[in-house]
């Protein structure tokens, strides 16, 4: 018996069948679906332009820091040298990185400069935070603190010059104002140096390092808040 004649209904029906499979997969295969059209890979050139408006608002932010600390007379000399070398050794990085980015010839290359200015410069994360946590802690060591002590000592004479006005409200006050005021100044010695010594490797080596040093920023304005409440209060009292 020959096995020709049996198998051929047999394979024209599976043909038949996998025509009929094919066709609808085939025509899947040649109109691409919306999500993969939507999702085509980022243009080199694209990637670029948004690396370099990236890059650019971290040049305008570090030059206009720039600006302002180079004549801000609250910080010290010293801070000042410090902070703008900070900023403008950032400022070079990241115009570097610009140059880079435009002659790069790879999307990959593109990213891979976009996390050096992350990791390297941190601008934004570190660069101008500790610089500006420096202006405020110079700011209370040489204006604020000596105003406030000026104010202690007038209204402590003043208070003690008008007995029948100092009421137990009034010297809880005047005390307070001189903890303050010592608090203060315990806290700010050496935090400008503290701030302006944080730095990408310090952080990656600390990762408490950044909120510790805004935490005490914050500490010592608050401490010059209360003690301004203070003086406040007692100048209310004694009017």
């Amino acid at each position: 018996m020959k096995t020709s004649s049996l198998l051929t209904p047999l394979a024209v029906a599976a043909l038949t069948v996998g025509a009929v499979v094919a066709a609808p997969l085939a025509a899947s295969a040649a109109t691409p679906s919306p999500s993969a059209s939507a999702h085509a890979p980022a243009s080199l050139s694209d990637v670029q332009a948004r690396a370099t408006a990236a890059t650019g608002k971290q040049i305008d932010a570090l030059t206009a820091e720039i600006s302002r600390l180079t004549t801000n007379t609250g910080l010290s000399d010293d801070d000042r040298t410090k902070a703008l070398a900070i900023l403008n050794d950032d400022l070079t990085g990241i115009h570097a990185l610009q140059s880079d980015i435009a002659a790069a010839t790879t999307v990959k290359q593109v990213r891979a400069d976009v996390r050096t200015a992350a990791a390297t410069y941190a601008v934004r994360k570190i660069g101008l935070p500790e610089t500006r946590w420096a202006v405020r802690v110079d700011d209370v060591t040489a204006r604020a603190l000596p105003r406030l002590q000026a104010e202690q000592q007038k209204l402590s004479a003043a208070l003690a010059a008008h007995p029948d006005k100092s009421t137990g409200a009034l010297t809880d006050a005047i005390a307070d104002l001189s903890a303050q005021i010592s608090t203060a100044q315990t806290d700010a010695n050496g935090l400008s140096a503290s701030a302006l010594a944080l730095s990408p490797a310090t952080v990656a080596d600390d990762a408490s390092a950044l909120s510790r040093v805004r935490d005490q920023v914050k500490a010592v304005g608050s401490a010059v808040h209360a003690a301004a409440h203070d003086a406040q209060t007692v100048r209310t009292g004694l009017k």
